[in-house]
């Protein structure tokens, strides 16, 4: 079991290394860009944006995830990379036929997507970019079910980079405004679809109709799930805008960002090792206990975080942005509580994926796509942004539940219920706790950062931690002060002498 969690935690480091990354380049290039794109450019680009997701969700056929799901089905290699390969050859047969034909019907598209025909040439550019998008994401999977975790994230982070440089290039030196974005997506389309290509395909090119029925059999019951998970992550946004005002909707999309954190810095990296592993440990014996413990130690790692990130909130938006966007910290609790659901709920699916049961997944996520659309509708009338907040907590609560129902019928796994509930108790009293802090910038830290010290101290105290985590905690703690210790000895020691 260790082995596993020892896995994890090596491959999801390096992904959450590359997220951090990310992201942190991401918000340095903000000022960039809203100096040279206007509100209305803004809007223009997260149209087209929505747009392209739509497509690209249809004809991506759900094949990167059965790439991944049936690359552990079989033991022999030639089997595991024909999966791929099929999965590859029939995804860029798709892109080309899709391109052609969004292409041909450009005009009409922009029309009712973008609300004026002139805007065409802005789809020619992304139809392309989405197609080279979609072919990019077979080989993706490819990678993250062998595990490649450290080229997987070295190209993900140069396309950022890349992405970044010719943005700076065409909006800062040439001044070419959306045209200049679309270009340098473009261009990033090209290197990253090329690196990947360079990279997985050093092998001989192979098909099979049996292996493309089973990938599509389980790919596509993923087409409307993903769909249902798109409702569900933005649809709060226009009925802010709709029974709000627009300074509600600066104020709710901020602390919204805020909230996501937990999921894009713990959950997302977890889950892209996590997504593949599964499928190994499903094969041992002692699977069920293994995937037991490991969600409680999923749950410890996203709660202690989540909790920090809810304590801290007041403070990190007093520090970061102006006084006017204070409001935005009453919303972020509950969007940290909502992402965390969304992360247990992915973790359960594990039932359903590996019984190849993908269907439910579609039944799941329509269905709580629909309960979010009609609490939107009443909640954010009633109680605007913190309506909104509410109505996504409650929303992701009932993805969680009806998943691991489901997911439960069909392979029951023996979780830690009880250990569970008191990481989440005790993340709710120290909360409580730190919203009784009334005290200067530094004070506030101070306290609040003893309180966050305390919700491990109590686990330890309370014995919550079996002998084994426990020795296992000890000797990854000593190993780490051994590297660190070596290093510091080896800085003392003295240089060469000069004769």
């Amino acid at each position: 079991m260790f082995n596993e969690l020892k896995s994890l935690i090596k491959h999801s480091s390096v992904y959450g290394s590359a997220n951090l990354l990310q992201k942190g380049i991401g918000f340095v290039m903000i000022p960039v860009y809203t100096h040279y794109l206007s509100p209305a450019d803004y809007g223009l680009l997260e149209l087209m944006e929505l747009t392209i997701n739509v497509i690209t969700t249809l004809i991506s056929m759900g094949l990167g995830q059965a790439v991944i799901r049936f690359y552990h089905s079989y033991e022999n290699h030639e089997d595991k990379i024909e999966v791929f390969t099929t999965s590859f050859v029939f995804t860029i047969f798709i892109c080309l036929i899709s391109v052609i034909l969004l292409e041909l019907f450009v005009k009409p598209i922009a029309g009712i997507a973008l609300g004026n025909p002139d805007y065409y040439r802005y789809l020619q550019i992304m139809f392309i970019a989405m197609g080279l998008q979609t072919v990019a994401y077979v080989p993706e999977s490819f990678l993250l079910a062998k595990k490649s975790s450290v080229t997987f994230s070295i190209i993900s982070v140069g396309t950022l980079i890349s992405y970044l440089t010719f943005n700076v290039l065409f909006l800062v030196v040439f001044n070419m405004g959306i045209i200049g974005i679309l270009l340098s997506m473009l261009i990033t389309k090209v290197l990253n679809t090329s690196s990947l290509l360079i990279v997985t395909l050093r092998i001989k090119l192979a098909f099979s109709w049996k292996k493309l029925k089973e990938g599509v059999s389980f790919g596509l019951p993923l087409i409307p799930a993903s769909i249902g998970m798109f409702v569900m992550h933005f649809s709060d946004r226009f009925f802010v805008q709709k029974y709000c005002t627009l300074n509600d909707l600066g104020l709710y999309s901020l602390g919204y960002k805020f909230g996501m954190i937990v999921y894009v810095i713990v959950s997302a990296p977890i889950f892209r090792i996590w997504d593949s592993q599964r499928f190994e440990i499903a094969k041992a014996k002692e699977a069920k206990q293994i995937f037991g413990r490991m969600f409680t130690y999923y749950a410890f790692v996203v709660v202690f975080f989540g909790l920090g990130i809810s304590v801290f909130i007041r403070e990190i938006i007093s520090i970061m942005a102006a006084s006017e966007y204070g409001g935005a910290v009453a919303v972020v609790p509950l969007i940290v509580l909502s992402y965390i659901f969304f992360g247990t709920s992915n973790f359960l699916t594990l039932g359903i994926m590996i019984t190849n049961k993908t269907k439910y997944i579609a039944y799941i996520q329509l269905s709580a796509a629909a309960i979010n659309i009609i609490l939107n509708m009443h909640l954010i009338s009633w109680y605007g942004v913190m309506g909104a907040a509410l109505s996504t907590a409650l929303s992701f609560l009932w993805l969680s539940i009806l998943t691991f129902i489901l997911s439960q019928k069909v392979y029951p796994v023996p979780f830690e219920y009880g250990r569970v509930s008191i990481l989440f108790l005790l993340a709710l009293l120290i909360f409580g706790l730190s919203q009784l802090v009334d005290a200067s910038l530094l004070m506030s830290l101070g306290i609040k950062s003893l309180l966050m010290i305390a919700f491990p101290v109590t686990l330890i105290l309370g014995r919550f931690f079996y002998e084994d985590e426990m020795a296992r905690g000890r000797a990854l703690l000593g190993g780490i002060l051994s590297v660190f210790s070596s290093r510091e000895k080896a800085d003392k020691l003295p240089g060469p002498v000069d004769k």
